[in-house]
């Protein structure tokens, strides 16, 4: 079964129960990775794309370093703020968790022949 970085258990903070962030999944970190490349492959700065989307830099750097998560309406923005249509980045995105997936189910394969 796939790690969607959301865990059924919730986690226990000061007494209170609470679930995991998914912001810091590896799945969501393919997100981020894709957006930081096509970003730098439009030729643009953090400021800049931020100046583009009429936000603050330290908003797009946010995104960037995993603290903050995009909507798919804050997603598309930015994919029409960097000259893409939002269906190449959701492609892109798509490629990247299927080859990771694809290695995990080859690395769980040669453990278990292993055993």
């Amino acid at each position: 079964m796939a790690d969607t970085g959301v865990n059924n258990a919730a986690t226990v903070i000061s007494g209170y129960a609470r679930r995991p962030n998914p912001v810091f999944s590896s799945e969501y970190g393919v997100v981020r990775e894709v957006l930081i490349e096509a970003r730098r492959q439009a030729g643009l700065s953090q400021r800049a794309l931020a100046a583009r989307l009429e936000k603050t830099g330290s908003h797009v750097a946010m995104i960037e370093r995993g603290q903050r998560r995009v909507d798919l309406l804050e997603f598309c923005r930015m994919a029409d703020s960097l000259g893409l249509p939002a269906q190449e980045l959701v492609r892109r995105i798509e490629e990247r968790l299927s080859r990771a997936a694809q290695a995990a189910n080859a690395d769980a394969g040669s453990l278990a022949k292993a055993s």
